[in-house]
């Protein structure tokens, strides 16, 4: 009797015993089952990229400047390249700076074709880390890649740390360069005043809006051509309007100056072309000697002579500077856009 009380508890632990580690059995497969599945549904999704643009690429093409506006890698880094959700190259970060810029080094092309694509100012897609996804979407061909290492003669990433290799190129056409301003461009619009006459033939300086655009010859040394244009009210006689446009081309130098500031002496020349249809024409209310007057006045306001002066540039953000003109062509200030 004693035997039978207890073999019935007994039996009742058993199977409450059994029953909860089939449980907890049953929770830890649909735990690895789960895992399992997120760690797949993770390599379908495509990672994040980023667009940026190429600055400046090295005659070799094995050095490119690139834009790093996203801040999304730094020095260290791989990253790779992508053309319309393609895989193009892979590089390493070598060199970045306060401006939003990186210095990238080609370690490996994946498509030759699109590789031949990019140029400066093309903008072009970023992945920082692994590509496994995007190159598991779409194997290049071996010969593409053959091809691509004998072009670059990098055959692998530790090529990356040979001395010889280095030295032909640098980490970054910037360190190289001896530019004070690095980009190629200046692209300016402004108001100043111009020197003209009034109606009385005594010299009147008036309002004028301009614009120009600087390209970088050389090192530091720039050619520019601008633009302006303003109009006369009751000039030559009352009644009257006069436009003034003024070409220029000039030749600069630029020196560095405090305060992140750039001062650049400039010869050049102005040609000052004078609109005026109503002048010297008989309305029969002047005489000839008032109509004669008042080409005499527009002529005086035409201008083709040698220039000299100086452009004063001072960085504010990157990219941008304030300007202001100093010369015996024009007195102006405005803005200056770099690129």
């Amino acid at each position: 009797m004693f035997l039978k009380n207890i073999k019935l508890p007994i039996l009742f632990t058993l199977l409450f015993t059994l029953m909860i580690s089939a449980g907890y059995a049953q929770n830890v497969l649909d735990d690895i089952e789960e895992e399992d599945r997120m760690e797949t549904a993770q390599t379908d999704v495509a990672p994040n990229l980023v667009s940026e643009t190429i600055k400046r690429i090295s005659p070799s093409k094995k050095i490119f400047i690139l834009t790093n506006e996203n801040k999304t890698f730094s020095k260290g880094d791989f990253i790779s390249l992508l053309l319309a959700n393609k895989l193009v190259c892979r590089a390493l970060v070598a060199k970045t700076n306060d401006e939003a810029m990186s210095g990238i080094k080609i370690v490996k092309i994946y498509n030759v074709n699109l590789w031949k694509q990019l140029n400066q100012g093309k903008e072009v897609l970023v992945l920082k880390g692994d590509d496994s996804y995007y190159s598991n979407l779409e194997k290049a061909p071996k010969e593409t890649a053959e091809k691509a290492k004998n072009d670059l003669k990098v055959q692998d990433e530790d090529d990356l740390f040979n001395s010889t290799t280095l030295n032909d190129d640098d980490l970054s056409l910037e360190e190289t360069s001896k530019r004070l301003i690095k980009t190629d461009n200046l692209l300016s619009a402004g108001v100043g005043l111009i020197a003209g006459k009034d109606d009385q033939g005594a010299s009147k300086r008036y309002t004028h809006f301009n614009a120009s655009w600087g390209y970088q010859l050389s090192d530091n040394i720039w050619a520019e051509l601008g633009a302006g244009m303003n109009t006369i009210n009751d000039y030559p006689s009352t009644g009257l309007d006069t436009r003034m446009v003024n070409i220029t081309g000039k030749f600069k130098y630029t020196f560095n100056a405090p305060f992140y500031s750039y001062i650049m002496p400039y010869v050049g020349y102005q040609v000052i072309n004078v609109d005026s249809p109503g002048a010297g024409v008989d309305d029969g209310t002047t005489t000839a000697a008032q109509r004669e007057n008042e080409l005499a006045l527009v002529d005086d306001l035409k201008k083709s002579s040698v220039i000299f002066g100086v452009t004063v540039l001072k960085r504010i953000v990157p990219g941008w500077f304030i300007r202001a003109d100093l010369g015996s062509d024009i007195i102006s200030g405005g803005m200056t856009l770099e690129f």
